[in-house]
């Protein structure tokens, strides 16, 4: 990957963090008090919402009106939306089948302890990606874990945020800018349905100079279920591609036809995964062919 590479991919990672943050007076000190009733008062707030939720009927979980649009607003393609809509509704009617007997069970010690374990998980991720200059000024990474900073913490944490968003949103704009202007006036038929975010990667295999992928597209928004790169060479691969989850890819031309990048998610969810192959050329068979 040239634009989409993994460092990119962690900076996208970085972008948010400060919408659920409140300003606090008292997380401008450490205050083990002021964490222990911070605490019970963020508990006693997530075991009334796990009871809510554990009471709530299949109407309210999965109501009839179907809404769908892309993550900035836009509304779909109208296949996107299509096969959006018929998967959720065949979603709707198995868990009409199922609900009486997976209705959750409310238990409050087990929610309990989800939530001391969501803690411990925040407390780790803010460690992780939090700059040290951040870091080194918050009085308590505890209270910063259940959404409480000072007024000038939070400032420093918004403008990490939103400087990350304006390198996610350049490096998008940069490739896209590229992709036209490269594609232009010489489109390959297969880009078109080049489209596998959110698909994960059942099987990898050769067959003869071809490598052929096969696909769960259940998560994503496309009907393709194999992908069929001719007379392959593969360039790179940093691990068997196996349960991978498909984020990202670029197209460029090469020598022999096209270079294609790919950005996956490991099976684990904690590795991310360069895949590269040059290729002459892309075919795909979709659901029920």
């Amino acid at each position: 990957m040239k634009y989409m590479t993994k460092e990119w991919y962690e900076t996208c990672q970085k972008t948010d963090c400060y919408f659920s943050l409140k300003v606090s007076k008292q997380a401008e000190s450490f205050s083990e008090d002021y964490f222990k009733t911070l605490y019970k008062k963020e508990e006693a707030a997530w075991l009334k919402s796990q009871e809510e939720m554990s009471n709530l009927s299949i109407e309210e979980i999965y109501p009839y009106e179907f809404i769908a649009e892309n993550i900035d607003g836009s509304p779909l393609e109208p296949e996107e939306f299509e096969k959006a809509k018929k998967e959720y509704f065949e979603m709707r009617e198995q868990a009409w089948l199922e609900y009486d007997d997976n209705r959750p069970v409310f238990d409050p010690e087990q929610e309990k302890k989800t939530f001391k374990q969501a803690l411990r998980y925040n407390i780790k991720w803010l460690k992780t990606n939090l700059p040290d200059e951040i870091l080194r000024n918050v009085a308590d990474i505890r209270v910063l874990a259940l959404d409480r900073a000072s007024a000038a913490i939070k400032k420093e944490i918004t403008a990490f945020c939103k400087a990350n968003n304006k390198v996610m949103k350049s490096a998008l704009e940069a490739y896209w800018k590229e992709h036209k202007k490269r594609f232009r006036h010489n489109e390959p038929s297969f880009l078109e349905m080049f489209n596998f975010h959110d698909c994960i990667v059942i099987s990898c295999r050769k067959k003869g100079t071809d490598l052929i992928i096969t696909l769960d597209n259940s998560g994503g928004f496309t009907n393709i279920n194999q992908i069929v790169f001719k007379n392959c060479i593969i360039m790179k691969q940093d691990k068997p591609l196996y349960g991978a989850w498909w984020l990202y890819d670029e197209i460029y031309f090469s020598d022999r036809g096209y270079e294609i990048h790919a950005l996956l998610l490991g099976k684990s969810g904690n590795e991310l995964l360069d895949f590269i192959v040059d290729v002459t050329d892309v075919e795909y068979k979709t659901d029920g062919i």
